[in-house]
């Protein structure tokens, strides 16, 4: 398995496993990109936010100006009754982010950020391979090899598992973990878990919701997520469900149907109930999912580690999900460039030290993001009286986002945002100093 030159395995083609070939490329790095699927670019998905500090992360790369192409135009967040479509609280968070940091918050479906990833990464016919399905990973001494569903092999230096909550990388990692001697943490048991599922979909507005305004609907059984902009409306619906799921599950057209008539009467905006938008959804783009949540304690062994949704999830309620991994993904570049100026090859010892190093720097703020997610579903879809009373009462008054003109977000999370260390760059700066700077 020995490799004349360092070379990386990246097993995952979505934002983070795609961020992390940019990042490798800038340091020089051989790598390849497999992913499971025949192509990596497909119109499915949620819209996702791109933070300010994550736009920052783009803007080294060079994908700034695609990003806010591929983006929508928000100004005001609006938090709903969603018994009653009454307005609970009016924020401009969103810009007072833009002015405190000096990058705006980028809501982009989440097929546009693999797209503007995968169509400006030089060498990308050379340096992903799609439909490239992982059976298996072995380690040695001085490398690995990954095998894959058609029988052949692909040999390098580490492998990084950027693929997803349902990682195969993962899996395959705690084998070999757990037949190593190494304290069982569940082999062959996902860390992640299903407690509530969800409509991700897209409708034309035509219903007269205000243009570039994000509304969340709560108290209504369930949340409702919905980016108004360009006469479209893209939303997101979280219910509970009636028993936690471990693992994959698709479903029906009938079982879709059934969820979509169980909120017909929640309201996504003022005087628009679910019902009326459903019946203006695309169908062929609609998809109802699971969401899952989980923190894994292993988050590398040996040659192999992961990142992004393969250590940790959660819901979509708080939209920190794809800056949560593309941040990890700059901390471990960061670690690994940081070694292989002074090794060509190090051994797997000085990896293990690289990885727990990346595990120890990102642990902190991952957990905090994930908690205030459990937290934060569970506050959201509650309807007892106690959650009605603070959201009609109290929280236009103890607003986080609105608390000091948002500083409270922009200092406990926004300033300390990820660089890469090896790339000479300055970037755009608004009120808030930015904690790390090249």
């Amino acid at each position: 398995m020995a490799q004349d030159r360092f070379r990386v395995i990246i097993v995952g083609a979505g934002p983070v496993g795609l961020y992390m070939a940019y990042a490798l490329q800038a340091a020089g790095v051989d790598y390849i990109v497999l992913e499971r699927q025949r192509q990596v670019v497909n119109f499915m998905g949620a819209m996702v936010f791109t933070w300010p500090h994550t736009v920052r992360l783009l803007d080294q790369i060079g994908l700034y100006d695609a990003a806010r192409q591929a983006s929508v135009g928000i100004h005001l967040k609006k938090r709903i009754s969603g018994q009653d479509g009454s307005v609970l609280t009016t924020s401009s968070f969103w810009g007072q982010m833009h002015e405190n940091h000096g990058y705006p918050f980028l809501p982009i479906l989440r097929s546009d950020v693999v797209k503007v990833l995968y169509e400006n990464l030089p060498g990308k016919d050379r340096n992903i391979r799609t439909g490239a399905d992982v059976v298996d990973i072995q380690t040695s001494r001085d490398g690995v090899e990954v095998h894959l569903v058609d029988g052949s092999i692909e040999r390098g230096s580490i492998v990084i598992g950027a693929d997803g909550v349902h990682s195969k990388t993962r899996l395959l990692m705690n084998r070999l973990a757990a037949s190593s001697g190494e304290k069982d943490q569940g082999a062959d048991k996902s860390p992640m878990l299903s407690t509530f599922h969800g409509i991700v979909g897209r409708a034309p507005n035509e219903f007269g919701l205000e243009n570039g305004v994000f509304f969340e609907s709560r108290g209504g059984e369930a949340a409702i997520q919905c980016t108004v902009a360009e006469d479209m409306i893209y939303y997101a619906t979280l219910k509970p469900l009636a028993e936690p799921i471990s693992g994959p599950k698709r479903y029906s057209q009938e079982e879709l149907k059934d969820y979509a008539e169980s909120l017909s009467h929640v309201y996504v905006g003022p005087g628009v109930r679910f019902e009326h938008v459903w019946a203006k959804t695309d169908k062929e783009l609609v998809r109802l999912i699971n969401q899952q949540e989980g923190f894994a304690g292993r988050w590398h062994h040996d040659r192999i580690v992961l990142l992004g949704d393969a250590v940790h999830k959660t819901t979509s309620i708080n939209g920190l999900g794809l800056t949560c991994g593309l941040h990890s993904a700059a901390a471990l570049a960061n670690e690994l460039q940081g070694v292989l100026k002074l090794e060509a090859n190090p051994s797997t010892k000085t990896l293990e030290l690289v990885f727990a190093r990346y595990q120890q720097a990102r642990t902190g703020e991952a957990r905090v993001i994930w908690k205030r997610g459990f937290k934060m579903i569970r506050e959201v879809t509650n309807k007892s009286w106690i959650n009605w009373f603070w959201d009609k009462y109290m929280l236009s008054w103890f607003d986080v986002e609105t608390l000091a003109r948002g500083l409270v977000v922009s200092y406990t999370l926004i300033r300390n945002g990820e660089l890469l260390s090896y790339i000479p760059f300055t970037g755009k700066s608004g009120t808030v100093a930015w904690l790390r700077r090249v």
